[in-house]
């Protein structure tokens, strides 16, 4: 999986709510899972933003700033990284250009005054903030705008990130394509080692994991998981062996007692794994 790109901005609102929720008792430990809570999103998708890894919206931060009593314009600190900012309030705004429309967050001024020719103007109509190029025409009540973003249109991906781990590299993304059409996002990993190096660096919502791995088990990977971050994803191992006598059952049930796993047969029957990560996830 690629890494995603830090933006200067995500980064800087991420330190800011990360120093925000310090200031209010939270915990490093659970700090994503209290940004998970009020903005409702996947683990992984908090992990992700709170690390400056996905981009914040402007009713992201306002709602992180309401729900500890502070005012959202410091998660921002636009004000102190440049003086031009002073007076200029964030606004979620359309930039047209032309033809086309965007969506974009604007740092909306002072209005304009006779004879100025500021770059950009703001005017609200209908209860939203336009911004468009002054090319000399007459808006009524026209702002200055100081700055300017636009995001991608692209749907952010808060779907719940499952690790597929199986050697058998058929089986691993069959059930992958499997999850990914039925409402998640699946990595597969092919292996024990591509899984302990993929902990490393990612967090996942949850672990669909087979038990044997040639002469190993998945037990210490289990372990691995408990210790990450995010020790309360739920985990579902697979075995086809219990017949065969290949893997112990005493041995599974050992580690479904200590580390609260679920166990499937195999095959696998994707329709329940799906359906029993959904509950496990309290996706309904």
């Amino acid at each position: 999986m690629a890494n995603v790109s830090q933006s200067p901005d995500s980064l800087a609102v991420a330190e800011r709510v990360r120093e925000l929720m310090s200031r209010h008792g939270i915990g490093k430990r659970h700090q994503t899972t209290e940004l998970c809570r009020i903005l409702d999103l996947s683990f992984s998708q908090g992990h992700r933003k709170l690390r400056g890894n996905s981009p914040w919206t402007l009713s992201q931060i306002k709602k992180v700033a309401e729900a500890f009593g502070e005012p959202a314009a410091q998660l921002f600190g636009a004000q102190s990284l440049d003086p031009g900012m002073v007076g200029a309030v964030a606004h979620e705004a359309v930039f047209a250009v032309a033809a086309i429309e965007m969506p974009c967050t604007a740092w909306v001024g002072a209005p304009i005054e006779p004879g100025s020719r500021p770059e950009f103007i703001a005017y609200s109509r209908q209860g939203q903030w336009r911004v468009v190029r002054h090319d000399g025409a007459l808006y009524q009540n026209a702002h200055e705008v100081h700055k300017i973003e636009i995001y991608p249109r692209r749907p952010e991906n808060d779907r719940p990130l499952i690790a597929v781990v199986d050697d058998d590299r058929t089986s691993a993304d069959n059930l992958r394509d499997y999850l990914e059409h039925n409402g998640f996002a699946a990595l597969a990993l092919y292996g024990l080692t591509a899984f302990s190096e993929a902990l490393q660096t990612q967090v996942f919502d949850g672990v669909v994991i087979d038990w044997l791995f040639g002469t190993q088990t998945s037990a210490e990977a289990i372990r691995a998981v408990r210790a990450s971050e995010n020790p309360d994803a739920p985990i579902l191992v697979l075995t086809g062996e219990l017949l065969t006598g290949k893997a112990s059952e005493s041995e599974i049930g050992e580690i479904i007692r200590a580390y609260d796993v679920a166990c499937h047969e195999k095959p696998a029957r994707m329709a329940i794994i799906a359906a029993d990560l959904s509950k496990r996830l309290n996706r309904g």
